[in-house]
């Protein structure tokens, strides 16, 4: 909090300066004025948040000073002093929003009284328009992701182009022709959003769509349209056609490194091969995807060009469905492993197979959906996306799946008291770095089924949880220690110091420093 002391007289901006504990009350930097003039311009370079205002000043006096305030809009609480009981000046603090106005000679008290008081009218208004900035912030996310599924119901040619598409289309930064359009599938996404998101889906999106703007470093402008969870649009306009299109292998290169390097992200890219129009975009999304269903995705376990057949799940169907029945998930688990493995060591194995395989899966999750839900009530089934293009990834989720149809068997034994056990092991292991996959083990539940009872149970997700956790230990390590703030970084799980205190501030508004600065009992 900045504060502006304004009078033509040395004893008085003293005697101000000495009736208020200002670090008490936060504040970090203090300027004094002798008059209107050279008080507007400290205000224009400082903007203090609260002002101590002399109404009788050379140069400018104080009804000018805040004649200007007014007119300027500057956002600041005003403090009246005035040997003055003239009702020109309670006038002219009334029209500035004052707060207070104060007789000289003025008594300590009616000095902390009026300066209390502008404090509670600044937080009021700093909170006001942090709601503001909050509001318009969900409005305009609100807006984007409204625009994202209108762009993907054109993409998948769900609708027809219109001026409403035109429009939204427009407002991605990219042209409307001579643009590249790429299909995008993710290979490893439920391992990273497992292990570094905790399966919060926006913070993983935001990550994915900041470090393509940071790979692409102002060369192209970027887009990402999600047609379904594993299957993403990625159109890239490179304004300078003399050199970006002819390295668009270069950048997309880039863009993968650049995923596997700063979140462990792997990635498939499909490409159409020559530069694509809005109108004729669904032929572009065509011809990627079918670049994408002839790649190969085998495992270098397997021999290369294998002309082995496809292993079939129906062969382990009455297995599989004994497993479920008696509830006996490690049997399941080890089926689907199994079947994994075989996938794995066929060597060749094309994308397009890989669906084959998922069709199956599906097949058979909704069969068993039938079943369970004669015992355990309607249920919708669970199934494995399509665009699936990693067999890793296609394991972990099949067994996810199945895990879920598990739990809808035995839902009495699934209730707060296992979330709130769940919460107590995160009280006790913030510090570590735990993810997703140690709870799922350490509880024996889906991820899925954690992260959705935990936010349904505490509004919140794991890993906001866990940050809380986090940021509320450092606050009274910095309070009440002398550990530097590497050290604290560390004894809360952050290995990185500087990740710690962008951390930090954003939670808290201050950094680490300024935090045990203002609150260190003295």
């Amino acid at each position: 909090m900045k504060v502006l002391i304004v009078d033509d007289e040395e004893h008085v901006r003293e005697g101000i300066d000495l009736s208020v504990d200002w670090e008490a009350f936060g504040v970090t930097d203090k300027y004094m004025a002798e008059n209107g003039m050279e008080a507007l311009e400290i205000m224009t370079a400082h903007q203090p948040d609260i002002l101590f205002c002399d109404m009788r000043m050379p140069v400018m006096n104080g009804t000018e000073l805040l004649r200007r305030i007014r007119e300027e809009g500057l956002n600041t609480q005003v403090i009246v002093i005035s040997g003055y009981n003239d009702f020109e000046y309670t006038r002219a603090t009334i029209q500035a929003n004052g707060i207070d106005y104060i007789l000289k000679p003025f008594r300590k008290k009616d000095v902390e009284e009026a300066f209390s008081k502008a404090v509670s009218a600044w937080q009021e208004k700093v909170k006001s328009k942090e709601a503001d900035v909050e509001k318009e912030y969900l409005v305009r996310k609100a807006d984007a992701l409204l625009d994202e599924k209108k762009l993907a119901s054109y993409f998948r040619n769900e609708i027809p182009l219109t001026e409403t598409v035109k429009r939204m289309f427009d407002k991605t930064g990219i042209r409307q022709y001579d643009f590249s359009c790429l299909i995008l599938v993710p290979q490893n996404m439920t391992h990273v959003l497992n292990k570094r998101f905790m399966m919060d889906d926006e913070l993983f999106l935001f990550a994915i769509d900041n470090i393509a703007g940071y790979s692409l470093s102002g060369q192209a402008v970027h887009y990402i349209c999600r047609l379904d969870a594993y299957q993403w649009v990625l159109l890239l306009d490179f304004p300078d056609k003399g050199s970006g299109q002819q390295d668009l292998k270069f950048y997309l290169e880039r863009l993968k490194r650049a995923w596997k390097h700063t979140i462990q992200l792997d990635v498939l890219i499909g490409a159409e091969g020559r530069t694509s129009r809005l109108t004729n975009i669904h032929q572009a999304i065509g011809e990627a995807q079918n670049a994408l269903l002839h790649l190969n995705i085998g495992d270098s376990k397997g021999t290369e060009g294998s002309e082995k057949p496809l292993p079939s799940l129906m062969s382990h169907e009455i297995l599989l469905r004994r497993a479920i029945e008696s509830g006996n998930r490690l049997f399941a688990t080890d089926i689907v492993q199994q079947h994994a493995e075989a996938l794995r060591f066929r060597g060749t194995l094309l994308l397009k197979d890989l669906q084959r395989c998922t069709m199956e899966a599906n097949l058979l999750l909704g069969r068993y959906s039938q079943m369970i839900t004669s015992q355990a009530g309607a249920m919708k089934a669970p199934s494995i996306p399509l665009w699936v293009c990693d067999v890793g990834e296609w394991e972990r989720i099949f067994i996810s799946q199945i895990h879920l149809l598990l739990d809808k068997m035995r839902p009495s034994s699934v209730g707060n008291g296992d979330i709130h056990e769940i919460r107590a092991y995160l009280d006790n292991h913030f510090h570590e770095n735990i993810s997703l996959k140690e709870i799922t083990e350490q509880f024996h539940f889906s991820p899925q089924y954690i992260s959705k009872k935990f936010r349904e149970t505490f509004h919140t997700t794991i890993v906001a949880y866990l940050t809380d956790m986090k940021i509320e230990k450092a606050k009274a390590l910095l309070s009440h220690t002398n550990l530097s703030v590497h050290e604290i970084s560390n004894q809360i799980g952050y290995e990185d110091e500087n990740y710690f205190s962008k951390v930090f501030k954003k939670q808290t508004g201050t950094p680490p420093l300024q935090y045990r600065k203002e609150t260190t009992v003295k």
